[in-house]
């Protein structure tokens, strides 16, 4: 809430704004602002150790002698957590139809892959984890159709896309390993925990989206929003992947102006 209530008065501030500069665009106006928060599954196809290791900056850890196979992942996480200051503008001819124009902000993104042979709390057991973790900043469009079902029952559902830069990466790799595929690791049968920069990397996703919204207090939009799509993370000086966008889920506070 602390964090909300003031980037709900930003972009009240900011509608007031847009509002007064589309006084000369008559067939323009602005119809909601407000915020949203969620959270998304976003995954790259192929995910796996060699790909989040590829994405990180002077990598010393030798992965080409590892033990484990794609059969031996037994965990996968690629969440993120998402922020939107949004605004819409109408068509004066078509009030059912908005532009949505948001600032997207994605923290603590982490993308995560465990491995393990053998029976833990035995002398053979192996086992890996490497995680990515950054921060992206994103613009987004949707063009989006409302159908009011009821005085205060509003659905929804458009086309979108958002365009991103990831940032302040990091790449943590550990685990335990009983062949010696950690440089400057002087024993095998010691534990390694290692942290590298992560590169910078363009994101872009194209979206379907859907929701629903309940009208209160005569002009606030308590909100629920559902994306999925397809997209692409291309890390700079990197490799470049097809990404998922299996789900993403978000609730969202809006003041409707008309």
């Amino acid at each position: 809430m602390k964090r909300v209530l003031p980037l709900f008065i930003l972009a009240s501030m900011i509608a007031s704004q847009v509002s007064a500069q589309l006084q000369s665009a008559p067939n323009w106006q602005v119809a909601r602002f407000g915020v949203a928060l969620g959270g998304d599954i976003d995954m790259p196809h192929g995910l796996g150790h060699q790909y989040l290791l590829s994405t990180a900056k002077n990598v010393d850890f030798d992965n080409s002698k590892l033990p484990f196979t794609h059969g031996d992942m037994t965990r996968m996480n690629c969440d993120n957590g998402t922020f939107r200051l949004s605004l819409s503008i109408s068509p004066v001819l078509s009030p059912g139809t908005e532009w949505q124009f948001s600032i997207l902000d994605i923290t603590d993104r982490i993308d995560m892959v465990r491995y393990e042979m053998g029976t833990e709390g035995e002398a053979d057991f192996q086992w890996m984890e490497v995680s990515a973790e950054n921060k992206e900043t994103a613009v987004e469009a949707v063009f989006i159709k409302r159908d009011q079902a009821t005085k205060a029952l509003n659905f929804h559902a458009g086309l979108g896309t958002n365009l991103g830069f990831s940032h302040k990466g990091k790449v943590h790799v550990k685990g335990l390993l009983l062949d010696e595929s950690v440089t400057d690791i002087p024993s095998s049968s010691e534990g390694f925990d290692l942290t590298y920069d992560q590169r910078q990397s363009i994101n872009q996703r194209l979206f379907l989206q859907a929701g629903m919204s309940v009208k209160f207090l005569k002009r606030m939009e308590f909100g629920l929003e559902f994306r999925k799509g397809l997209g692409y993370r291309a890390t700079l000086d990197g490799p470049t992947r097809f990404t998922i966008l299996k789900r993403s889920l978000g609730f969202s506070l809006r003041c409707q102006l008309f």
